[in-house]
This record gives C-alpha cells, sequence and structure tokens, in this order.
C-alpha cells in the first residue's frame, strides 16, 4: 500500500516537473519570438532602401540569423531558420498584396512601352501613307 502511494506520488512530482519544463520552454519560445520580431524591425528598418530585391532579401536573411545568434547563441541554425520563417509568415502576410500590386504595375508599365512603340510606328505609317495620298490644293483643276 504505501509502495502503491510512493509510486503515485513519484508520478505526480515527475508530471509537475515535465509540466513547469514544457511551460519553461514554452515562455522561452515565446521570448525567442518576441525578441526575433523585435531584429526582425531592427534589419527591415536598416534595409529599408536598397539597390535590388534579391540584394534585399539575402542581406536581411543574414543580418537577422546574425543578430538573434548574438542574442541567443544556444539556438542552431535550423532554430534560427525556423524563428525567422515564423517571424517572415507572420510580418509578411500584409505585405502579398503589395507584391501583387507591384507586379500588376510593372506588367503595365511594360504594355504601356509597348503601346508607346506601336503608336510610334503606326503614326509614321500614317503619315507615309499621307505624304503619298493627292491633297485638293495640288489636284489638277479641270474647267
Amino acid at each position: 500500500m504505501i509502495r502503491t502511494a510512493l509510486k503515485l506520488i513519484i508520478k505526480v512530482l515527475e508530471s509537475k516537473l515535465i509540466k513547469s519544463g514544457v511551460e519553461e520552454q514554452i515562455l522561452k519560445n515565446k521570448n525567442y519570438i518576441t525578441v526575433g520580431k523585435a531584429v526582425w524591425n531592427i534589419v527591415d528598418e536598416h534595409f529599408r532602401i536598397s539597390k535590388t530585391v534579391e540584394e534585399k532579401l539575402a542581406s536581411k536573411a543574414e543580418m537577422f540569423d546574425k543578430l538573434l545568434l548574438t542574442k541567443f547563441p544556444e539556438l542552431s541554425t535550423d532554430d534560427i531558420a525556423e524563428i525567422r520563417q515564423a517571424i517572415a509568415g507572420e510580418a509578411n502576410q500584409t505585405k502579398a498584396a503589395v507584391v501583387d500590386n507591384s507586379t500588376l504595375l510593372k506588367q503595365l508599365q511594360e504594355d504601356n512601352t509597348n503601346l508607346k512603340a506601336e503608336l510610334a510606328a503606326l503614326t509614321d505609317q500614317f503619315n507615309k501613307v499621307q505624304a503619298l495620298m493627292v491633297k485638293p490644293a495640288d489636284a489638277p483643276q479641270t474647267v
């Protein structure tokens, strides 16, 4: 009987230790995400103006990894990549519409350039045809 009670007490204590460890892990993960968001904002502000999109994305990821690693040296590169992806997904939810709009804007600009070139070609052809036509003032007069 005492042995059974001791086993039950040991199980309860073990579960409490496990639970406290899990709670501690959850709090630590929340801290990673909170600090990660702060680092994300720092990096975003630093790279607000950039020459190319590729430069901007590569440099942002590298800088984010470096800053987060200095804050939490115990994290592995895989952990940092997961945190970065989680924060990027959350931060970029609203930016998807902006990217779509920029793609549409780029397409419209290309269409506009093509239409301007086509207009210039058609205007040139029209001027050539008009030059070949007989004008009323140039027409021979018959009486």
